[in-house]
């Protein structure tokens, strides 16, 4: 874990977080262009051999792939031994029925935690904050260079003013 940690670190210091890069210093094939069901965001799996593959729903804006590919990094990195053969998360991000991995084991409080790493990741504190100054406290400006959607700046915003 602790070399995740390090390969994720040398990422966080320039917008945006490249979090393809990320994703592929760590071992995991991603799928950006995945054909999966329409209410599905994203998915985990397990490939034979033990590595991991994560793959976003190709119709969704590159903004939420970018939060999906984050999400399910989190579920690697925090919630390996409850994958199982994998896991789907529905746009809500939570595990759902209608894919290919409807994993009980994930609740509500994995989903939360991987929403949680997903927004430090993609808005670190310290380049949101030094964004900010530089944008004037403009969430148009930031959204283009965090490549986040405005909500996900705003929520981590009040997050950040809130710890």
């Amino acid at each position: 874990m602790r070399d995740a940690l390090s390969i994720i670190q040398s990422y966080l210091t320039e917008a945006p977080v490249n979090i393809e890069g990320i994703i592929r210093s760590l071992g995991i094939e991603l799928d950006k262009k995945a054909d999966l069901d329409d209410d599905i965001s994203g998915q985990i799996e397990r490939l034979p051999g033990g590595s991991y593959k994560i793959s976003v729903n190709k119709k969704d804006h590159y903004f939420r792939q970018r939060f999906t590919m984050a999400h399910e990094l989190a579920h690697f990195l925090f919630h390996r031994s409850l994958i199982g053969d994998g896991v789907d998360d529905s746009k809500a991000y939570r595990s759902t029925n209608k894919g290919k991995f409807y994993n009980t084991s994930i609740t509500r409080e994995h989903e939360t935690q991987a929403n949680q790493f997903a927004a430090s990741i993609l808005m670190p504190e310290s380049l949101v904050l030094r964004l900010y100054d530089e944008f004037d406290s403009d969430l148009d400006e930031l959204s283009k260079k965090l490549q986040a959607s405005k909500q996900a700046i705003s929520i981590r915003l009040t997050a950040m003013n809130n710890s």
